[in-house]
Formats: C-alpha cells, sequence, structure tokens
C-alpha cells in the first residue's frame, strides 16, 4: 500500500509539473505573438527555464558576428558573469558554448569539474560561486546557431531527458522571439528606404531645383546607410 501511495503521488507532482511547463510556454507563447519587447520575453524564459528545472541561475548568450555576447541573466546567474568576459570568441575548441555552438547539440554536465571543455577562468568563477552541474542547449534559427542558453545548477545533479527537452523548447522560444524582432527590424528598414525613394521621387516629378534634389538624396542616403551625411560643391 505504501508503494501504491507513493507512485500515485508521484504522478500527481509529475502531471502538476508538466501542466506548469505547459502554462509556461503558452504564456512564452502568447508574448511572441503580441508587440512585447524582446529582452522581456528572454527574460521570461531564463527565469521560468530556471524554476521548472530547479535550477539555481540561467542565462542566454547571442551570436555577434564571431562572438557571443552576454545577454539576458537571472539573479542568480549575474555575480558569476561578472566573473568572466562578456564576449567568447564561439572559434575556442576549450569553450562549452563553443562546442554548442558547432555541433547544434545540448552539453549536459553533471560535474561541470570533469568537463572537458572547461578553461581555467570558467572553471575557477563556477567554482567560486558553488555552481556544479550545467546544461548548454543552442538557439537556432532556421538551423542556424544564433545563441545558447546556458543553466546552473548548486547540486552536481543528472538532469533527465524530459528536463534536457524543455529547455531545448525554451530555447526555441528564445529563437523565435528573436527571429520576430530580427523581421520586424528589417520590416521597418525597408520601409524607411521606401518612405525615402519616394520622397526623391516627389521631388523629382516637380520643379524643384536640382541641387535640392541631389541634397536630399545624399542626406537620405547617409541616414539608412548610418553614416554621417555628407555635401558636394557642384
Amino acid at each position: 500500500m505504501n508503494d501504491q501511495r507513493k507512485t500515485k503521488k508521484q504522478l500527481l507532482e509529475e502531471l502538476e509539473l508538466e501542466r506548469e511547463r505547459s502554462i509556461a510556454l503558452q504564456e512564452i507563447s502568447n508574448r511572441l505573438a503580441g508587440a512585447h519587447d524582446t529582452d522581456e520575453v528572454l527574460d521570461l524564459i531564463v527565469n521560468e527555464a530556471t524554476r521548472l528545472v530547479n535550477t539555481h541561475a540561467a542565462y542566454i548568450r547571442l551570436l555577434d558576428g564571431n562572438e557571443l555576447v552576454s545577454s539576458v541573466a537571472t539573479e542568480g546567474a549575474a555575480d558569476f558573469l561578472a566573473e568572466l568576459s562578456p564576449v567568447v570568441g564561439i572559434g575556442e575548441d576549450t569553450h562549452p558554448a563553443g562546442q554548442v555552438m558547432s555541433t547544434k547539440k545540448p552539453l549536459v554536465m553533471e560535474d561541470v569539474a570533469e568537463g572537458e571543455m572547461m578553461y581555467p577562468a570558467l572553471l575557477s568563477a563556477l567554482q567560486k560561486h558553488g555552481l556544479k552541474a550545467s546544461v548548454l542547449v543552442p538557439l537556432l534559427a532556421n538551423d542556424r546557431s544564433i545563441g545558447v542558453l546556458v543553466v546552473l545548477d548548486k547540486r552536481i545533479r543528472r538532469f533527465t531527458r524530459d528536463e534536457v527537452s524543455l529547455l531545448q523548447a525554451f530555447a526555441d522560444q528564445a529563437s523565435l522571439a528573436l527571429e520576430k524582432a530580427r523581421l520586424l527590424n528589417e520590416a521597418e528598414r525597408e520601409k524607411e528606404r521606401s518612405d525615402a525613394l519616394y520622397r526623391v521621387s516627389n521631388l523629382l516629378a516637380g520643379a524643384h531645383d536640382t541641387d535640392e534634389v541631389l541634397d536630399l538624396i545624399v542626406h537620405e542616403a547617409a541616414r539608412l546607410g548610418g553614416l554621417m551625411p555628407v555635401s558636394f560643391d557642384w
């Protein structure tokens, strides 16, 4: 009877946890569907990942050129990240994040002290803050690595397949938020270009002075290209 009651209790706990996970993922999906700030969505993701996998901390690094830069982090990760460089070269074979970016697969470390991809500064920071286990999962957009979600725990622990799968689901949500932001930015830039060309076309259609048209073209080209406006003496 005791074993049966224990089994029923475990099943109820698992069902409740699964319900919480579904609610969390749905909330993130709802925010993605709205016009919410991307950082707000990413912040929700790292905090919910920490809560539902019962870890100490989580953070995200995002790809910027050939480097991974610090993005959002839970409160528990802030002091740890302050010990490290905000930028990580993805070509560094000795860095776990570089491996995850390359393989596009999760990296689970039950005990970071035994990790093969640990460089001294990283291992020292982990040990200083009592962090002993970690999971890194890739952020993928169109099968391209764009970042890494990292969770950290103060216990040596074995993360289950379901936990890693949940973290990958959170990483996928983060990728969707970032891809949405990228597409919106591109659409806004395209609108600005169209508006600029429309203004130039209107000037050309009228009886305006040529210098005025050229001045507008130079100004808009500099603005849309992020350059300093220049002028010419003709």
